[in-house]
């Protein structure tokens, strides 16, 4: 990851279901990358990510950059994401509090892997899974963080 941006990398997080065991997830190697500023991420960058298959992804995120690594170019199957978020920022500081709920809160374990299992059978495409989980993200930052 280091050698691929030229943007300065502040740090990086293995986040996700493939950091935690005890999850029923896709095997999706989810990565947090913080950098000084989301301006500095340049065309440059993402041209050399495209040369490893890592492309970003255009939806309304806000104050982050998606990027995933795909399996191939016909199913669109992620086998890597890397969320780019602003070193020091409100946005990391939710990160890492969900990774941390995630990994030693026994009850948001459980209401996780319900939540995944729920969802993946209810929804229909990945967008609206992924919609969802980020709705279910917020509210567990709201309901711990305030």
């Amino acid at each position: 990851m280091f050698s691929l941006l030229n943007t300065p990398i502040q740090d990086v997080y293995h986040i996700g279901g493939t950091k935690q065991t005890r999850y029923t997830t896709e095997l999706i190697l989810d990565v947090l990358v913080t950098v000084r500023s989301l301006h500095d991420i340049t065309s440059l960058d993402e041209k050399r990510l495209n040369y490893h298959n890592i492309y970003r992804l255009h939806h309304t995120y806000k104050k982050k950059i998606m990027m995933a690594q795909f399996k191939n170019m016909i199913t669109l199957r992620q086998i890597v994401r890397i969320h780019i978020v602003e070193q020091n920022s409100q946005m990391l500081y939710d990160y890492l509090t969900v990774d941390e709920l995630l990994n030693h809160d026994n009850s948001v374990i459980d209401s996780f892997q319900s939540f995944k299992t729920n969802t993946i059978n209810n929804n229909k495409s990945v967008r609206e899974y992924e919609n969802n989980k980020q709705q279910w993200f917020q509210q567990l930052i709201e309901k711990h963080c305030s």
